[in-house]
């Protein structure tokens, strides 16, 4: 029987160790609280559960996974860890698509603006202007939370 026991033991916290990893993919990176912050109200969000209250997702519930406290994970539980991780995974993917697109567009403007003030700046104003107005303030870094890739 002891065997018994501790494979039991092993496969929870294997299971409490994916739970913490799939909180770690939804909240995203940051500081801990952040990153527990975001993943709680990403999964209140996506599974409020409002007919069943006990089945709703707490902060400390999340924060147990994150901690490797708790006992064992539901497989309610983890079905939904896997959907919002696997949400979350999309909606980065997304994101890094349309900052390379982004990027591109502002290479692209940039060059056709020099090639324009090149060629005749004086006859070609309007346009340059309107290609300076398109990526104003776009072509320069952001400061801040956002900023990163």
């Amino acid at each position: 029987m002891g065997n018994h026991t501790r494979n039991t033991d092993k496969k929870q916290m294997s299971d409490v160790a994916l739970a913490r990893s799939y909180v770690a993919d939804i909240g995203g990176s940051g500081k801990v609280q952040a990153i527990l912050y975001a993943a709680y109200s990403k999964l209140v969000k996506m599974f409020p559960h409002e007919e069943n209250p006990k089945l709703q997702w707490t902060e400390r519930r999340v924060r147990s996974f994150w901690n490797q406290e708790a006992a064992y994970v539901e497989f309610r539980e983890m079905r939904e860890l896997h959907a919002a991780a696997a949400k979350a995974k999309e909606e980065r993917e997304l994101l890094q698509k349309a900052r390379k697109e982004h990027a591109a567009f502002i290479e692209k403007t940039a060059a056709y603006r020099a090639l324009l003030e090149r060629t005749d700046e004086d006859f070609f104003g309007p346009e340059i202007e309107g290609l300076r107005g398109q990526s104003s303030g776009m072509d320069r870094p952001r400061v801040g939370r956002g900023s990163q890739p």
